[in-house]
């Protein structure tokens, strides 16, 4: 039991370390809509009941803007404007010309850190970014519970009694967290190698 929670430790290690392409776009996009950012689109001088400069705005499917290569849809623009403005403008073609360059700024910037990291990572670190991705995702799903993470450090503690182990156990309070950890890596560790279809030649 403890090689496996050897192996638990350094894989936590791993995980926790990384940040997936998932979880920066995430932590781009939560960073931006913290009220303490200073966000890139100024929003002061927009006059929320005047009327747009254009005649009419444009088709939810119009393109508005390219990035690399990328086509941006108004849909986009527009959802993401709502979101930054909790609601109060919907609409890009609403925005002086200014401030769209600069709300496309933020839009695409998850797409262009996707562009750097396909072309800077190597074929090992991609697959370890889909590797700690997948665990992420499937690690969401496994609840355990405080009864759970204790049964397992009664049972490291008895472990240690009967080895008598000279290093003292920390309390359970402190290590609940990462024994929950532990118990979930685990479980799909195990769950992984019996679905798998193992041939020793």
């Amino acid at each position: 039991m403890t090689k496996i929670f050897t192996l638990l430790g350094l894989s936590f290690s791993v995980m926790i370390t990384s940040v997936s392409a998932d979880d920066l776009k995430n932590s781009l996009t939560n960073m931006l809509n913290t009220k303490e950012t200073s966000g890139i689109v100024d929003l002061g001088n927009i006059n929320l009941d005047a009327k747009p400069k254009q005649p009419k705005t444009r088709s939810s499917k119009a393109v508005i803007a390219t990035v690399n290569g990328h086509k941006i849809i108004k849909k986009e623009a527009d959802s993401y404007l709502k979101q930054r403005t909790q609601g109060k403008i919907s609409d890009f073609d609403h925005l002086p010309p200014e401030q769209r360059s600069r709300l496309i700024q933020e839009l695409v910037l998850p797409v262009m850190v996707l562009d750097a990291a396909k072309k800077e990572l190597s074929e090992e670190e991609k697959q370890a970014v889909y590797t700690r991705t997948w665990m992420q995702k499937e690690a969401r799903k496994i609840n355990v519970t405080n009864e759970q993470a204790l049964t397992v450090y009664n049972q490291l503690k008895l472990q240690a009694q009967e080895n008598n182990a000279t290093q003292k156990i920390p309390p359970f309070d402190s290590i609940k967290d990462k024994l929950k950890i532990q118990i979930i890596e685990k479980t799909l560790i195990d769950k992984l190698i019996k679905d798998a279809k193992i041939e020793v030649l």
